[in-house]
């Protein structure tokens, strides 16, 4: 049976190409998508494939994706709770140069965060503990 192809590829065969074999895939003609993949790649998931269910997804993964989804607009207020839970080194390496591309961009970026390297990296630091009455 004849179906839809692109380039001699099904669907089928698109939603099973991994992030970064849809970037090579796609990057001559469809460049929407081309910086939609690009994001996802930004982020660190360039593994995940385009038919992935996102029940299999991480948290980490989960809030990856949604920062990709943000990745390029501007003058929007972030708040992250606890991002770094879970993460590699690498990762958080990562998450911290996304965080600063993001505030490049003329965003605002708060997180919440016990993470050193993260709170060493904000510009400002609001400490809210709290204090044992005796």
């Amino acid at each position: 049976m004849p179906g839809y192809r692109l380039n001699g590829r099904s669907i089928a065969d698109a939603l099973a190409m991994t992030v970064r074999e849809a970037l090579d895939y796609f990057e001559q003609s469809h460049g929407d998508i081309v910086r939609k993949l690009q994001a996802m790649s930004d982020v660190g998931l360039d593994y995940l494939t385009l038919g992935q269910p996102l029940s299999t997804l991480s948290g980490g993964e989960c809030q990856r994706i949604k920062l990709a989804s943000k990745l390029h607009k501007q003058g929007s207020i972030y708040v992250m709770e606890e991002p770094t839970t879970g993460l590699h080194m690498s990762d958080i390496d990562n998450l911290l140069a996304i965080m600063n591309r993001l505030v490049d961009a003329g965003n605002t970026v708060i997180v919440i965060e016990h993470n050193l390297d993260v709170i060493r990296s904000a510009d400002w630091i609001i400490e809210n503990g709290t204090r044992r009455r005796q």
